[in-house]
């Protein structure tokens, strides 16, 4: 079980890292995209919303195959409609004065980390099996950890921190302890995600193809004919709003309204609401003609087995959190990204503590630790500098963002390969700290107004954010000084052996 542990843990720790972290961030998602659009104002939902997105897509969604209206809501800022024809597809951002549009900057914002985490930027070269095969790595080293590390309360009240080794070592498996429940939850949901993609061919026996097997578990509605006679859609969402209230008290239920096929006479609208008050992924939903506004007929109720695998995708993204508990997830995640780096670190310190000579996986291990645990979050930083310096008018602006991360990661890569592992540490982990200090002062410098705004109309969001990157910045640079300390400390101490000798 200890030698399971181990290389369970080793194999494909890295990995396990990167997806850990990012999928931690992926926990505030709009906040980030947020403070990465600055452009975005704060707009108070109002009654009056619908039917100035719907006089927009009148005007602009002629003959359109489909209309979509995103509503901001107290986390999301962001009012948008879009329109689509076949696979072309078009979108508008709204201001909250009248005829107001709002042109916010190209960028992936907080949805990059989200997506990078379950496809490590591998969308159609397999990414996602490669994160599920991480989650079952790491199921394995949670169990065996438990058999390894047995004496809990023990190990959970055991600190020592006269020694760097010791150090690491109880504040492991102090991090273990702690984290057990929610390890083994975002594994297990993660992989229950796509059961049916890493089991196809349990699909293909059952129902011939995973989407057939999709269509059989969560039936949709019936599909709209396209060629009947042609109908304008409703101008004045009243008729449905009223409806809606009935069957969903409160203010803000709704997050998403989509029109199909608006201008058939069979068109209909789904309405999506808020994900707060459901555990599940998918939240519930009503339909209604678009011409009359008509009640029509709902989805047909999912299987078991769809309703189980959405309440664990729902558990995996959180939507359901609110604001405290989405705080206690995040700093979970940040302990299991840190139970992961001290234990590449541990394994590495205990081989070196054995053997006399140093071999190329030795080197390999070291490179890549210093790489994964110091650079990805300098990449990160690296990333966010990137949305704030890159032109606005850029082609493929979001994409040139994400290219700025991988091609920050690599020169970390590099960098660890050609300095002494002591000093790459400590130098990366300092460029990470001055690269977070840096950003609330390129804001200040580029658009001061923007912290002013923030302070004056209480955007809790920007601040917030930017007390976290400052945060994040001491935490980096406190880490590289208390590791220049104990290198110090050692060197001495060999210094002070060797003159005796």
């Amino acid at each position: 079980m200890i030698w399971l542990h181990t290389y369970s843990g080793l194999v494909i720790g890295w990995l396990l890292f990167t997806i850990f972290l990012t999928g931690t961030l992926s926990y505030f998602n709009p906040e980030i995209t947020q403070w990465m659009k600055p452009e975005l104002t704060h707009v108070s939902s109002n009654n009056n919303m619908v039917n100035r997105s719907l006089n927009q897509l009148h005007k602009r969604g002629i003959d359109a195959d489909r209309w979509r209206i995103y509503l901001p809501d107290n986390r999301n800022q962001h009012w948008s409609i879009q329109w689509s024809h076949g696979r072309k597809r078009q979108s508008l951002s709204l201001g909250p004065n009248e005829g107001e549009l709002v042109t916010p900057r190209e960028s992936a914002g907080g949805n990059f980390f989200r997506v990078f985490h379950y496809t490590l930027q591998l969308r159609g070269y397999g990414g996602r099996y490669i994160a599920g095969i991480a989650a079952m790595f790491m199921i394995v080293a949670i169990f065996s950890g438990i058999f390894t590390h047995r004496r809990f309360f023990r190990d959970f009240f055991t600190l020592r921190l006269s020694k760097l080794s010791k150090t690491l070592t109880d504040f492991h498996a102090i991090a273990g302890v702690v984290t057990i429940p929610f390890c083994l939850m975002i594994c297990t949901s993660g992989i229950m995600i796509y059961a049916v993609m890493y089991m196809p061919f349990s699909a293909e026996q059952y129902a011939g193809s995973e989407r057939d097997l999709s269509k059989t578990l969560s039936p949709g509605l019936v599909e709209i004919n396209k060629n009947t006679r042609h109908q304008s859609p409703i101008r004045d969402f009243a008729v449905i709003q009223r409806q809606i209230k009935e069957q969903w008290p409160g203010e803000q239920q709704i997050r998403r309204i989509t029109f199909e096929q608006p201008f058939s006479q069979d068109g209909r609208i789904i309405v999506d609401r808020i994900k707060d008050l459901t555990v599940s992924s998918q939240s519930e939903r009503l339909v209604f003609s678009s011409h009359s506004g008509e009640a029509l007929m709902g989805y047909p109720q999912a299987s078991t087995a769809t309703q189980v695998r959405r309440v664990f995708f729902g558990l995996h993204e959180a939507h359901f959190a609110d604001i405290g508990l989405r705080w206690l997830l995040f700093l979970l995640g940040l302990l299991s990204s840190a139970l992961i780096a001290t234990g590449l670190i541990i394994w590495l310190n205990k081989r070196l503590e054995k053997v006399k000579q140093r071999h190329i996986g030795h080197f390999i291990v070291e490179r890549l630790n210093i790489t994964t645990i110091a650079g990805l979050p300098l990449a990160i930083a690296a990333y966010f500098i990137g949305n704030r310096l890159l032109p606005l008018d850029i082609a493929n602006r979001a994409n040139t963002e994400v290219q700025v991360f991988l091609i920050a990661w690599l020169i970390c890569l590099l960098h660890s390969l050609l300095r002494p592992a002591k000093k790459a540490w400590i130098e990366q982990l300092l460029l990470g700290a001055i690269a977070y200090y840096l950003l609330p002062i390129l804001d200040i410098y580029q658009n001061s107004q923007l912290m002013k705004n923030a302070i004056l109309n209480a955007n809790y969001t920007y601040l917030t954010f930017n007390i976290f990157i400052l945060f994040t910045g001491f935490a980096l640079m406190k880490t590289a000084f208390w590791l220049r300390g104990k290198n110090s400390t050692h060197e001495h101490s060999n210094t002070k052996v060797a003159k005796q000798c």
